[in-house]
């Protein structure tokens, strides 16, 4: 399984570290935007479901943290498959994804490509419906798969993301003062 981190730690990681940062993590992200979870219903080893309201509560939630799942391509890991079922390398549990929903594989030179599993879910590659035949991630490109919202990053590109998040939380914390 890939390393999920939280973006709240990965903020303070940066604050901490400063220029290090980008020598700890250098490699591309994908990112479970924060947002409505849809939890599945399973009855295996559970003593109860948990239930949302029939209402569509995607307005009144609080917004969550963010999940930054590495994407480290080593050679002996090869492609990596995203979905629900615990048996994937990044498992985004809500009730929307399929078990098996993506493929990622990694290219030379820290690249990526995605392809949808056959028989799962749309996905949506911005805004684009999405095939079996992989096609390579843009730095800044956006899953839909579901009502879960994946990010894509390149090293760069993650590191600017988590840097502009560490200046708003220090310019508010010298604010608060």
């Amino acid at each position: 399984m890939a390393r999920a981190l939280l973006l709240s730690l990965l903020v303070r990681q940066h604050m901490a570290l400063k220029e290090k940062f980008r020598a700890k993590y250098p490699h591309p992200w994908l990112v479970w935007e924060a947002g409505a979870w849809n939890v599945p219903e399973t009855t295996e080893g559970s003593v109860g479901a948990t239930r949302l309201p029939l209402t569509d509560l995607r307005d009144c939630l609080p917004a969550g943290d963010a999940m930054c799942f590495e994407l480290v391509a080593l050679a002996e890991r090869g492609p990596m498959r995203l979905g629900r079922a615990s048996h994937n390398a990044l498992v985004v549990n809500d009730a929307t994804v399929s078990r098996e929903q993506l493929v990622l594989t990694p290219l030379p030179d820290a690249r990526w490509q995605v392809g949808r599993v056959p028989d799962s879910r749309p996905v949506k590659l911005d805004g684009q419906e999405l095939t079996e035949a992989p096609v390579e991630l843009q730095p800044g490109a956006q899953l839909e798969v579901g009502d879960v919202r994946l990010t894509f990053h390149a090293a760069d590109g993650f590191d600017e993301r988590i840097a502009r998040i560490a200046a708003q939380v220090l310019a508010q914390t010298a604010a608060n003062r």
